[in-house]
């Protein structure tokens, strides 16, 4: 289930982070459909002239300080840390930072923890299969940090929540001074001294500006009502004609300045921000008063044109998204049926092998998800569950086959105690043909049973062979002083040798290859000679038959056949039916483990376009080449199942 654990973080952290972003697109959307009802720009009454007494000899000032930028906080600034300085990072960010928002740094330091346990995940992993050995199914022990650092992400999803409430908290009571300003503004207009309550109506404009946002939803209300009393105050004052222009003046170089801001967005390459920012000066834009008529118009159209630019921008870049979201659902859809597929009762893997092929191919789906993005809102969270849940019943089904498995093992276990009590009571026997047929009927049933344990495996393995070995070799000691034949057999030997010497190869390699094969034949038909001649006798007949190869020049495949063939005839010269057993057994593991090979290469071909032909055509190439050496193999398990007959043939004599 260690893979189900990675999968399940990973993909819940990427699924989190598209909900973050559909967060994003969601509020910018929202904000567009409130700030797209048609604006009409205020107009500039004319009102009659006052007495010159009663404007006001000074603008009031407005200090502003400039903005002072943070530096922006990117992946890089964190790259070399581990797991812990991560984690203290965090800790800090979350209970010491003085910042009001982290969430740039929690972010990107969340993505670099799951990053470093994965890395942590994957190295334990290795190490614990290396000692375990392939096949045996691994628990993975939890990761010590990751509860403290839950913990830490629960502190601080809490303080964004009470971030979040307290900011609304601030919006309300925005709202309310804002209301209060604007009752300020209506008995403005009772005021005595026009020069006193124009003064006192550029302080209430400042503080409203001051204020900060209001709840979203009363906004454009508020909005209206604030510029309804301004607009009244003004026609209830009168104010002259020379203090009303310079406002216009000055409300016509803000606007100058809100088109040229707006107009830098056309540069900005990031079409979200470009369309946040054009809100922004909108919303700027329309807390400005009225301008000169002459210039009302003009500035507008200037203003509105770059502003309806950036939203099409805006609009065609969503309807782009889209579309690319609703394509990402269909490739996720087809991920979901894939691995469903494999989880039905008729597709499941037979044996240990077959789940660990399958398991990686889940392994590769899920790492594909990954790599494909964000789907739409709406089918979010149904498509995530849909796949996680396909996922855990294939890991959970591992699970159980693994579980049974290990029963049967200890089953095995039991059965091949039992085959070498019996093999033991065996084998001091001198009834060599009869105990001979049990002890290759003991060895059947030993095949058959299957495996054992790994910890018990090679211990009860030495156990049954030693008894088998003791028997057979004091039966080949038995037939050893047999030493009439053994001179014959050296005598057609050493003839069969000089034959070997004296051959000129011909043209034909075929016929060359053929004549080998015959000499090779006739060498294992001669039988046993004495050990003091054994060994100098094979020496010379291998030295011989290389020097045909040598002359002949055959290719690789029939040199490693003819080196293989020579050393099985070293161990059927030994008489030991054990080696030729073993070197079986190893033959039979190689050729399975080259064709589970070749079906992962071929469904890896599945996952390439049609552009990729030259990755295409390197698979191909190399499914031929694990071919060819599979086909070495079988010839290679042919001469030794020829030579154990010949053995068992000759003992049983």
């Amino acid at each position: 289930m260690d893979e189900l654990l990675n999968t399940e973080n990973s993909i819940e952290n990427s699924i989190e982070n598209e909900n973050i972003e559909t967060q994003v697109v969601s509020e910018v959307e929202q904000v567009a459909q409130d700030a797209e009802p048609k604006f009409e720009e205020p107009v500039a009454e004319p009102v009659a002239d006052l007495p010159q007494e009663v404007v006001p000899e000074q603008e009031p000032a407005v200090e502003t300080q400039p903005e002072v930028k943070e530096p922006e906080v990117t992946e890089a600034d964190f790259a070399g840390l581990n797991k812990e300085e991560i984690l203290e990072k965090i800790r800090y960010y979350v209970h010491d930072s003085e910042k009001e928002d982290c969430k740039k740094e929690i972010d990107i330091l969340r993505k670099l923890y799951y990053e470093r346990q994965r890395e942590d995940h994957e190295t334990l992993k290795r190490e614990l299969r290396e000692k375990a050995g392939e096949g045996v199914e691994i628990e993975m022990p939890k990761d010590p940090t990751e509860d403290y650092f839950k913990e830490l992400m629960e502190d601080y999803r809490k303080q964004r929540e009470e971030r979040l409430r307290r900011q609304e908290e601030i919006k309300e009571k925005n709202y309310e001074k804002k209301l209060a300003i604007i009752e300020k503004i209506k008995q403005l207009g009772n005021s005595e001294s026009v020069a006193q309550s124009y003064n006192d109506f550029r302080a209430l404009q400042k503080e409203w500006g001051e204020i900060g946002m209001v709840p979203a939803e009363k906004n454009k209300e508020l909005w209206e009502n604030y510029q309804m009393h301004v607009s009244n105050y003004y026609n209830l004052l009168k104010i002259n004609r020379e203090l009303r222009e310079l406002d216009y003046k000055k409300n016509l170089e803000q606007k100058i300045s809100l088109c040229e801001k707006m107009e830098e967005l056309l540069l900005e390459t990031n079409i979200l921000t470009a369309y946040r920012k054009s809100i922004e000066l909108f919303n700027e834009w329309k807390e400005i008063g009225p301008v000169p008529n002459d210039k009302r118009e003009e500035i507008w159209d200037r203003f509105n044109e770059v502003r309806t630019k950036i939203f099409n921008n805006f609009k065609e870049y969503n309807e782009k998204q889209k579309s690319e979201r609703e394509a990402n659902y269909e490739q996720k859809v087809l991920l979901c049926e894939r691995i469903e597929a494999m989880v039905a009762d008729d597709a499941l893997p037979k044996n240990g092998k077959d789940w660990v092929v399958a398991s990686q191919k889940v392994l590769e789906l899920q790492a594909l998800w990954k790599t494909i993005g964000m789907v739409p809102t709406a089918v979010n969270t149904e498509i995530y569950e849909r796949f996680r849940t396909s996922c855990n019943k294939f890991f959970d089904l591992k699970k159980e086959y693994f579980d049974r498995m290990n029963s049967d093992l200890e089953e095995n276990l039991r059965k091949k105690t039992e085959l070498c009590v019996t093999a033991e009571s065996l084998q001091d026997s001198t009834d060599w043909k009869k105990t001979t047929e049990m002890f290759y009927d003991l060895q059947k049933k030993w095949k058959e049973i299957g495996p054992a344990p790994k910890k018990h495996s090679d211990q009860i393995w030495g156990r049954f062979r030693a008894a088998c070995n003791k028997f057979f070799d004091a039966k080949s000691q038995f037939y050893s002083n047999i030493e009439a034949e053994h001179q014959m057999n050296l005598e057609k030997k050493e003839n069969l040798i000089s034959e070997v010497k004296a051959y000129v190869p011909v043209e034909d390699q075929a016929q060359n290859v053929e004549k080998i094969k015959e000499f090779r034949t006739r060498w294992n038909e001669i039988g046993y000679v004495a050990s003091a001649d054994k060994d100098r006798l094979y020496k010379e007949f291998k030295e011989a038959v290389d020097k045909i190869f040598a002359t002949i020049n055959l290719n690789r495949n029939d040199l490693e056949l003819s080196a293989f063939n020579t050393q099985i005839e070293m161990i059927k010269e030994s008489g030991e039916v054990s080696a030729l057993q073993k070197e079986r057994s190893a033959i039979v593991h190689k050729i399975q483990d080259l064709t589970v090979e070749i079906a992962q290469i071929e469904n890896n071909l599945g996952f390439f376009s049609s552009g990729s032909d030259s990755i295409v055509k390197e698979f191909k190439k190399k499914i031929e080449k694990i071919k060819n050496e599979i086909a070495v193999l079988k010839d290679k398990k042919k001469a030794i199942d020829i030579a154990e007959r010949e053995l068992k043939g000759t003992s049983n004599e």
